[in-house]
């Protein structure tokens, strides 16, 4: 397991002919805006990357993680996302008996002006739901994201060597949408999961079979916000194809579970290569649901005139509930785009993708959005031949996905390719190097390089 460290993630789905400038895009950025979705719409598996001395790197200290955060927010600007990750946090902190550090880490993240989301397989968490309860109550963590998939080994009850599809740990994927359930019943906040997903060969069949299981039933979708897939990459995970997935393998079983063409050009969520992103709006208790994104390129303006007039709003669910009207009170003000919107809708309703009844729930706030898409990461190979690959290089450079790392005492936004590539390896050296890491709790087994 990798221990845990932070990254930052900020950026909005841009579509290809908006007069939205490149650089909000910048995690960077002071003015970075949010998408329709929340700002962690797409994210990173908590099982990306591995290295090989992972298990022997003690966790930071709060101390650590604080200033962390605190250069994330920097770089980054306000009304981001920060993703807690790093191997399984829940499971490091649960078992070195740190709870009270990872509760301090999130409610810190909460004051800084970010929006925390916790990165796990979430074991620990179904085994010890109170755990999550007091992430939620005590931290404000609203957000989690789960990877599940068959390329997973250890989980309990689902030995790999017995996990023949995915549609055989819907049962896990059930479970923790009955906890989410129960503790937003119980405490009444707005707790969220998003579910990612690493597709190799084995399971590319089974992708349609995952977005379905989503969209069955609207309680899911209302719970899950954001469903990723990853093709796998030489990221350090073990290979499972010997022809790899590619991003259009994906899309192509995206759209089949979806039931319906979706453009994979239609945005630009950082580069092209990297970010696709097909949102789906679901209708509150029928389920019933249409694609957002435009299948026509001639409504492209239209979309970048919204989400340009929605740029800098804070657009993340909060415990009130009012994205809602934010959204509609800044497109109120923007009668051209208003009057855009409806011709847009109206010809959905001739059509027949937009029914009437889910029209009318649209305005009366009864549907919720679910976004499907597709984190494409770069292995080590690519990542090093950017100097000379104008491609990897414009990449990186459009990269939505950043952590704080600091280099030679100043903090600097690194691409998480990048971070693949080398830096994981030099923050574990530091942390190795530390004699004051090794004295704090860890979790049970571990052990410094070098001793006995």
């Amino acid at each position: 397991m990798r221990k845990p460290t932070i990254s930052s993630f900020a950026g909005i789905p841009c579509p290809k002919n908006s007069r939205l400038p490149i650089k909000s895009l910048d995690v960077t950025s002071p003015t970075a805006a949010s998408p329709p979705e929340p700002v962690t719409a797409l994210s990173t598996a908590p099982t990306v990357i591995f290295q090989k001395n992972a298990n022997d790197v003690p966790i930071p200290s709060l101390e650590q993680a604080k200033e962390q955060i605190l250069a994330n927010r920097q770089l980054q600007g306000p009304c981001g996302g920060l993703q807690i990750t790093g191997g399984d946090v829940a499971d490091a902190y649960w078992k070195s008996g740190r709870v009270d550090e990872l509760v301090e880490i999130i409610r810190f993240t909460k004051t800084t002006g970010l929006e925390p989301m916790l990165m796990t397989h979430g074991q620990t968490l179904i085994e010890h739901p109170d755990f999550l309860e007091r992430l939620v109550v005590e931290g404000g963590l609203r957000q989690v994201a789960v990877h599940i998939d068959m390329t997973q080994a250890g989980r309990k009850g689902y030995p790999i060597q017995r996990i023949q599809h995915e549609a055989d740990l819907h049962p896990v994927r059930h479970s923790f949408t009955e906890l989410a359930l129960r503790i937003r019943e119980k405490t009444g906040l707005p707790l969220e999961l998003a579910h990612n997903c690493t597709v190799t060969r084995k399971n590319i069949g089974d992708v349609a079979d995952i977005v379905r299981w989503f969209l069955a039933r609207p309680e899911r979708s209302q719970i899950w916000r954001v469903v990723s897939f990853q093709p796998e990459a030489d990221t350090g995970r073990t290979h499972f194809s010997e022809i790899p997935i590619t991003p259009a393998d994906v899309w192509l079983q995206i759209q089949k579970g979806i039931g319906h063409p979706v453009r994979r050009e239609a945005t630009i969520f950082g580069h092209p290569d990297c970010n696709s992103w097909a949102p789906v709006m679901v209708a509150r208790p029928s389920g019933n649901y249409f694609p957002l994104l435009p299948l026509d390129a001639k409504w492209d303006p239209m979309l970048g005139q919204v989400l340009e007039s929605v740029r800098g709003l804070q657009l993340m669910n909060d415990d009130a509930g009012t994205p809602f009207f934010r959204v509609m009170g800044v497109i109120c003000k923007n009668p051209l785009v208003l009057a855009k919107l409806l011709l847009y809708g109206l010809e959905g309703l001739t059509s027949g993708l937009i029914s009437f009844p889910m029209l009318l729930a649209m305005f009366g706030n009864r549907t919720h959005t679910i976004g499907f898409g597709i984190h494409n990461f770069m292995d080590a190979a690519m990542v090093a031949r950017a100097d000379s690959d104008p491609v990897v290089k414009a990449r990186l450079d459009s990269c939505v996905f950043k952590g704080a790392v600091k280099r030679h005492g100043v903090w600097e936004a690194v691409p998480m390719c990048s971070m693949n590539q080398k830096s994981w390896s030099d923050l574990y050296q530091e942390r190795l190097d530390d004699p004051a890491l090794k004295q704090q709790a860890q979790v049970p087994g571990f052990r410094a390089v070098g001793e006995p």
